[in-house]
This record gives C-alpha cells, sequence and structure tokens, in this order.
C-alpha cells in the first residue's frame, strides 16, 4: 500500500531580488512499513522536502499525496522528529509525550493509555515523573520518538535525529530507534548527511543532486541483517557506502 507520493514536486524560493529552485521535479513514493533515507549535497533541499510532505510549505508545482489524500497543511497523519529532542524542560517526560494529543485535544484514556503502553515498552516507565535533564542524551531521544508515536502517525519524518549525539551514543540510540519503529510497524522517512547511517537504516536510500535537487539514483539496500549494528558487521555495508558515497560527491 502506497503511504506517501510526491509527483514532479518543485520548489522556488521568492525574494525581491531573486528566484531560487530549491527543488526540481521530485518524483517519490513510499510503501507501508517502508523505511527510506533521503542523502545528498549539504544544502541540496533534504529538509525542504520533509517541510512539504508535512505541510509546513506548499511546492511551486506538482502535487503531494498521503494516504490518497492531497497534503494541504499540517496534521497528526505526519509525525515529524527533528535534529534535537526540543522537549521541554519543565514538564515532566510523560507530560511531554502526552504534549501533541494535548495540543490536538485528544488527551483521551485511550490515547492516555497508549503513552503509558510504549513508555514500559521502551523503557521509561520508570522515568515518567523525571524531566528531561535528568536523563541521558539517548533515553531523550527515546522519548522524542515516544512522543511522536503518541498521535499514532502514518508517516515518520527524522531530519536527522542523531546529529546531535556523540557517536557511541548515537549507534546505540539509531539502533534503539529502528527498533522501535519496526516494532510499532511505522513507515518513515529519514534524511541525512551520514551516509554510513542511510546504509544501516534504510531499505532504499534516494541520492539527491545538487540545488536545485532532482532524484539522481534510487538504491535497494539488501544487506541481510535484523539491526542497524548488524547491518554494519556485514562485508556489503562497505561496499554500499562506497557506492552511495561516490554518487553524493560527483
Amino acid at each position: 500500500m502506497e503511504i506517501l507520493k510526491m509527483n514532479n514536486v518543485s520548489l522556488t524560493y521568492q525574494t525581491v531580488e531573486q528566484e531560487t529552485k530549491a527543488i526540481e521535479n521530485i518524483t517519490l513514493s513510499i510503501e507501508d512499513g517502508e523505511f527510506i533515507a533521503l542523502v545528498g549535497p549539504s544544502g541540496c533541499g533534504k529538509t525542504t522536502i520533509l517541510s512539504l510532505i508535512s505541510g509546513l510549505m506548499k511546492p511551486s508545482g506538482g502535487t503531494i499525496t498521503l494516504m490518497g489524500k492531497p497534503v494541504e497543511r499540517p496534521g497528526s497523519e505526519t509525525g515529524y522528529m527533528l535534529q534535537r529532542d526540543m522537549l521541554f524542560e519543565w514538564r515532566t517526560i510523560e507530560k511531554n509525550i502526552l504534549l501533541g494529543p494535548e495540543i490536538h485535544r485528544n488527551l483521551s484514556d485511550e490515547v492516555k493509555g497508549k503513552a503509558e503502553d510504549l513508555l514500559k515498552k521502551y523503557g521509561l516507565w520508570e522515568f515518567r515523573d523525571r524531566y528531561p535533564g535528568q536523563l541521558s542524551g539517548g533515553m531523550r531521544q527515546r522519548a522524542a520518538l515516544i512522543r511522536t508515536l503518541a498521535l499514532d502517525p502514518k508517516l515518520l519524518l527524522l531530519d536527522e535525529p542523531f546529529s546531535a549525539l556523540d557517536f557511541q551514543t548515537r549507534l546505540s540510540v539509531c539502533n534503539d530507534v529502528y527498533e522501535i519503529i519496526k516494532s510499532e510497524k511505522k513507515t518513515a522517512l529519514l534524511v541525512t548527511h551520514d551516509i554510513s547511517e542511510a546504509v544501516s537504516l534504510a531499505d532504499r536510500i534516494v541520492v539527491l543532486s545538487a540545488r536545485p535537487a532532482v532524484v539522481k539514483k534510487t538504491f535497494v539496500i539488501d544487506i541481510d541483517a535484523p539491526t542497524p549494528l548488524k547491518r554494519r558487521e556485514k562485508s556489503e555495508f562497505g561496499k554500499w557506502f562506497d557506492t552511495i558515497w561516490k554518487e553524493v560527491s560527483v
């Protein structure tokens, strides 16, 4: 089942002095349960694509549909996870996780129960009354993902969600987040500058060109391993890294 469809999507930034093409004729589809990574040169428009999919921006041309319906504004169908966890320091972990339903005025017993289940399932239940400053970086990022899942989105948009972490924590949290997403049967689109991260996580990697970005090439990553850490141990990992690196750096 197709979750997302971008058809010939373009975006041009308008200023008083000039027009700047950010992306041009992007066509991309994502199936239910897929984990897709977007990579490309710095400044090529990867985050712009996430903003368009989420409804935060409108395209200059082309169409975007989510679950068969046009994307016209931000909604609970998409969950957005940013580079930093963006947890509110004055709210407990549990209250941070319930922030989305609270904003959407959907703080039902069912939603609260689901949030509690996620906290228990992913090792944060005993920390529910703590504040973000009392948690490690990895635990904070796990809490941020659970907060995103509390609204039960159909598509997760991940904008370099591990980039603020140190390398060791990054590997561990990357593994945790992958397992949570797969366990919850979610569809995900990741933007990253880290090619090894993309290869370890993604079912498919979409390589974008320099601005204005077009889809340069798409690769199906066929490494048979259950987790990102296990993928990194496989001999094919280095070959895929070299292949993607050559496409990005040309």
